[in-house]
């Protein structure tokens, strides 16, 4: 990342608060889907866990759309079983409820099996078929306060899983430190596989959070996963509330 391109104004889309923020992320998803469906009969979305998009998602559940012809999956998950209150697959579908048809594409196995075999992301990698020849119509991400996306953690994130230009689609790891709040090894969506879309939006809040993405710029990806991103995708949009 040349230093121009770090020393330049973030992509910032501020909103007032986190009623609007929600409101114009689920306009952007909608819009996406239908731009999908027009050009090629049906849409792939991947999205973020967490807490800060749910309310996104309940307001574009709630929008007309054909809804069976479009296909969520998840940027990362927790390695638990289906029925895990921890599984973003799982919060997803209760998110995305009202969404009659909607069809949500599993990341990790349905039942609980050892961590770190050779086929880890199968189950990934089998969801992800249907894209091998072309992008998603929009991939949202958040962000931690150790500046990680998807489960894209510092330290022990492989290098080739930051790297736009490596193949892998997804990449299994287990946080150091174990977040309190899902102690549990990942599989994540690689950046080349989630930068692979024809819009790319980050959905962030609060004064703390922009502050760690303005000084992801200037620290090596290894201690700021974030950096890799903004490096790689110059179209990206940050959408932001206080």
């Amino acid at each position: 990342m040349s230093t121009a391109a770090s020393m330049s104004a973030l992509p910032i889309v501020p909103h007032a608060n986190a009623e609007a923020l929600a409101s114009a992320v689920a306009e952007a998803l909608a819009a996406a889907i239908r731009e999908g469906l027009a050009a090629r009969g049906e849409a792939w979305l991947a999205l973020a866990g967490g807490s800060t998009p749910f309310a996104a998602y309940r307001k574009l559940a709630a929008m007309t759309l054909p809804w069976a012809k479009v296909h969520l999956v998840a940027s990362d998950e927790r390695w638990v079983p289906a029925a895990h209150e921890k599984r973003n697959e799982r919060a997803l579908a209760d998110a995305f409820a009202a969404a009659v048809g909607v069809t949500i594409h599993p990341l990790v196995p349905e039942s609980q099996r050892p961590f770190g075999a050779d086929d880890a992301g199968a189950t990934a990698e089998a969801s992800l078929s249907p894209l091998a020849h072309r992008a998603f119509d929009a991939v949202l991400l958040g962000m931690g306060a150790d500046a990680h996306f998807a489960s894209l953690f510092p330290q022990v994130t492989p290098a080739s899983a930051l790297d736009a230009g490596h193949r892998a689609l997804v990449v299994a790891l287990t946080p150091d430190p174990l977040p309190p709040e899902a102690p549990f090894p990942r599989i994540s969506l690689t950046l080349s596989r989630l930068v692979a879309t024809r819009s790319l939006l980050l959905m962030i809040t609060g004064e703390a959070k922009r502050a760690v993405l303005e000084s992801a710029r200037t620290r090596p990806a290894t201690d700021a996963p974030i950096h890799a991103l903004l490096a790689a995708a110059p179209d990206l949009a940050i959408h932001w509330s206080p």
